[in-house]
């Protein structure tokens, strides 16, 4: 069961790492799958020993920019992008489970607010990225003009302007997002291996509606690796599911986990280097369109 534990955070690492690689392709860059694998275990590692998963962000961040003046806005950009769409699919996965237990989150009052959360946080991203994208509506109009009011206006209009640059990419967009969808698949089915594990004979399938909200409260800046935080925002969704053992499930995630951050601290100390290249220094397969 570890063995499958540890391999589902392969395939987590892995689709994180194709998904930034793809992303960067648009706009003219390069990430070679090795150089995104190299960040995605470094940023890892970070994620673990840093408050909520602003270490690994900012890892992401300091690796892919490094280098590479004059565009250090526009790859942060990416960057940033990068871990909405990876927040959007959580969101996704825990809603696409809904319909599995209507009369459960029905009856639960608490359950049905996170559903209502969970669902307003999605339109607002998905309204958020349609604006941006459709260039010249009036909703793209009026985003422009708030930021001219925002301080340091020249940076969040080159935010702006490399995220609307995926309008002629929508090919790329969906195959990021598959991705995004199949690496938290794989940690939220961690999640319920770690069920499994401590309690087979109690094991249910709501797992798999809670497990996502528990992983985006593990990722707030709060304190190192979501310590404490994670395990009490499992605790308290196990229970409201008519289950127990949260905190332990989120402790047995954190166990296999380990092999993945020893990998990253690996890569850290052996030194990333320049990872991120303009596509005119060489040519990599390119990204789906």
């Amino acid at each position: 069961m570890s063995f499958a534990a540890v391999a589902l955070m392969g395939v987590d690492v892995l689709m994180m790492s194709l998904r930034l690689s793809w992303l960067l392709r648009p706009h003219g860059l390069r990430l070679p799958l090795g150089k995104s694998l190299q960040l995605t275990f470094v940023s890892f590692f970070f994620t673990m020993f840093l408050p909520g998963s602003a270490g690994g962000i900012l890892a992401k961040l300091f690796y892919a920019a490094r280098e590479n003046e004059g565009r250090r806005t526009e790859i942060a950009a990416v960057v940033i992008f990068d871990r909405a769409m990876g927040l959007l699919s959580l969101l996704l996965l825990s809603l696409a489970l809904v319909p599995a237990f209507p009369h459960l989150v029905w009856s639960v009052v608490e359950l049905r607010l996170l559903v209502l959360i969970d669902l307003a946080l999605t339109v607002g991203l998905l309204v958020g990225f349609l604006c941006v994208l459709l260039d010249g509506s009036w909703a793209n109009r009026l985003l422009r003009k708030a930021l001219e009011w925002m301080p340091w206006k020249d940076l969040p209009r080159r935010v702006f302007d490399a995220i609307s640059f995926y309008r002629g990419s929508v090919g790329t967009l969906f195959a990021a997002l598959g991705a995004s969808l199949l690496a938290n698949f794989s940690v939220v089915c961690v999640a319920a291996l770690a069920r499994f594990a401590l309690a087979p004979s109690s094991f249910a399938l709501r797992v798999f509606l809670v497990a996502p909200m528990g992983y985006i409260a593990n990722s707030l800046p709060l304190t190192p690796g979501g310590l404490g935080v994670g395990e009490e925002a499992f605790n308290s969704l196990f229970k409201l599911m008519g289950l127990g053992g949260g905190a332990d499930v989120l402790l047995g995630w954190r166990v296999w986990a380990l092999p993945v951050s020893i990998v990253g601290l690996a890569c850290y100390l052996r030194g990333v280097g320049r990872s991120v290249h303009h596509e005119e220094e060489g040519t990599v397969p390119h990204a789906p369109r």
